[in-house]
């Protein structure tokens, strides 16, 4: 019940992924979140911590600054899960301001590395990011890119449910 409430107040987004850009827009509106999937992180005593994010943390040096893409590995697009779930946890607060703690609906749309199609592993690390950021539901999309302003959520579901059966 609790997640339907939220549901209310949640916007529906397309999260689309590349090593050098993170875009999170919303369906119906022109809202949209864009950086760089850099993270600037500290290691202080006893933890690591995030110091910045996107632009800001690209800007970053010295000798206790450490910059990660979570995005950026050789063989697989996702090299850090742990810091993927921190950089689209970011992107969904730039977009939901209410200090409600949104819960949206999600369509992860990766745009790199995906010759012949997804891995089930590379599918579920897609899901499980999107989740573990907030969402309280997640379509994995592979295809065309979509136009927030004229598609909408619930068609491309129903669409990629039929393209899975079919």
């Amino acid at each position: 019940m609790f997640n339907w409430l939220k549901g209310l107040v949640s916007k529906d987004l397309l999260i689309e992924l590349t090593e050098a850009k993170t875009r999170i827009k919303s369906f119906g509106d022109k809202s949209c979140v864009e950086f760089e999937p850099v993270i600037a992180l500290v290691d202080e005593p006893n933890q690591t911590r995030i110091k910045a994010i996107g632009h800001e943390a690209a800007g970053m040096s010295g000798k206790d600054v450490r910059l990660v893409n979570p995005f950026s590995h050789p063989r697989m697009f996702v090299a850090s899960f742990e810091l993927a779930e921190k950089l689209l946890q970011y992107g969904i607060s730039q977009l939901h301001t209410s200090g409600f703690r949104a819960a949206p609906r999600v369509i992860v749309h990766q745009l790199e590395k995906t010759e012949g199609g997804l891995t089930d592993i590379e599918d579920r690390v897609l899901r499980e990011l999107a989740l573990g950021a907030g969402a309280r539901e997640v379509v994995i999309y592979l295809g065309p890119r979509i136009n927030t302003q004229f598609e909408h959520y619930d068609d491309i579901k129903r669409a990629q449910f039929k393209a899975r059966k079919g």
